[in-house]
């Protein structure tokens, strides 16, 4: 089986994005509370990158596992000229989306800023001035969205993959570089957003090289509908999660917790989410245009078995990397920290917040895999309907145990949510003929 793996086009891909997940986990776990401490400013910064960052994963998410059928099937039905135009239209839509978003963020950044951390004592005027240095990466985060899910609808995976290395890779070298610079989180955010202006322009020489030539194309009624029919219930399903998870979960109910407890638990937090998407993200990105042409030929038995085997993938590997973090999250903690200006008590609660992060590692990565099972047969409204029932059961558990278990309540919630989701898309998948096991 392992080595069947290392010969499989997901290991490669696998490989690219432990590289940008392994930076991004260097900057936002560990140089962002290594340089401000627990502080208000890295609460600041995190909200800053957090509320940007969620809008940029509800538009890709949301679009991109959508977007890859829709590709696979409009290359076969439309001639080349057509094809490519049917490509820069969607390119360029997103591309206005995006400066809509970009420009509603910048006129509400005060309120968006001074709302999500109430209880904290976060300066407004700063957080405000984060935020909108770091909103301009919308704009460009739109554009890759349609880039990438075009490349990986051509299988070029690898291209895709680069996502996370670049801006995290560029706020690295300003760590690096600028330590002791007054103002460090200004120039932090700015790097996120030169970082991806660098990726959407990495995409557009990769999809040139494809063939792809680009001119400035109107959007046609007919794009429009297959739009909306394709990506308005998974963006809205996305856009639902996103808000709950992200920023009503992890940003307001545990800023009432107090200063820093944000950063503090972004700090374990990502240490998991690194792996859950190198894992699932990785499997179930390389598996959809694969099941996606099973399911324009209507073969379900083909699908199931891509499905199948993704799954069971998931679960080889995942299995593991969530014994090695259930036994050693502590030295894990105290690796990453013990050598900074943290306190013990600090350092053991990031220990603890992965260990119960971790107890749902497996059915984390099998999430999106399974997801991809639906999006391959363009079945939207379970999509949606599973991610808005989870996002309402992870803020209704959370809230819940926040109050008994304090952050550590949160944790267990995410992996009690990922647990219900697992069973709730198998019986999905059942109701479309398909099973993974």
């Amino acid at each position: 089986m392992f080595k069947k793996l290392l010969q499989h086009k997901t290991f490669g891909v696998m490989v690219i994005t432990c590289a940008g997940m392994g930076l991004s986990l260097l900057v936002r776990a560990i140089l962002i509370p290594k340089r401000f401490g627990f502080s208000v400013t890295a609460d600041e910064l995190t909200a800053a990158l957090t509320i940007v960052l969620v809008v940029d994963t509800i538009v890709r998410e949301g679009a991109k596992f959508s977007l890859v059928p829709l590709f696979v099937t409009r290359e076969k039905e439309l001639t080349r000229t057509e094809y490519r135009r049917f490509t820069n239209s969607l390119l360029f839509f997103l591309i206005g989306v995006g400066f809509g978003i970009f420009v509603l963020i910048e006129l509400l950044a005060p309120w968006i800023a001074g709302g999500l951390l109430r209880k904290s004592t976060i300066n407004v005027q700063k957080g405000t001035t984060l935020l909108r240095l770091c909103a301009p990466l919308i704009i460009f985060g739109c554009g890759s969205t349609v880039l990438g899910a075009f490349l990986n609808s051509q299988q070029h995976f690898k291209t895709v993959a680069l996502r996370n290395a670049l801006p995290a890779g560029i706020a690295a070298v300003v760590f690096l570089f600028l330590w002791n610079t007054q103002n460090l989180e200004n120039w932090v955010a700015v790097a996120y957003t030169a970082g991806f202006m660098g990726y959407f322009g990495w995409l557009c020489i990769g999809a040139y090289q494809t063939g792809h030539r680009y001119e400035v194309t109107g959007i046609s009624l007919d794009t429009l509908r297959s739009l909306r029919n394709t990506v308005t219930l998974p963006t809205l399903g996305f856009a639902v999660r996103q808000i709950t998870n992200r920023l009503l979960v992890e940003v307001y109910l545990i800023s009432l917790l107090g200063d820093g407890i944000v950063t503090l638990y972004k700090s374990a937090f990502q240490i998991f989410s690194a792996l859950q998407t190198l894992i699932g993200i990785s499997i179930a990105t390389t598996g959809l245009p694969d099941m996606a042409t099973d399911d324009a030929v209507s073969d379900k038995q083909k699908l199931a078995r891509t499905l199948k085997l993704n799954a069971r993938t998931a679960i080889i590997i995942g299995f593991p990397v969530a014994l090695f973090l259930l036994i050693f999250h502590g030295k894990i903690s105290w690796l990453l920290y013990g050598r900074g200006d943290f306190d013990d008590v600090s350092i053991q609660l990031i220990g603890h917040l992965l260990f119960w992060l971790s107890t749902g590692m497996v059915f984390s990565c099998l999430i999106p895999v399974l997801n991809a099972g639906l999006y391959a047969q363009k079945a939207y409204r379970l999509v949606f309907v599973n991610m808005v029932a989870m996002a309402t059961l992870n803020f209704l558990i959370a809230y819940s145990l926040i109050q008994t278990w304090g952050i550590l309540g949160v944790a267990l919630s995410v992996s009690i949510t990922a647990f219900l989701a697992v069973g709730n898309l198998t019986y999905l998948l059942r109701r479309t003929q398909v099973s993974w096991f």
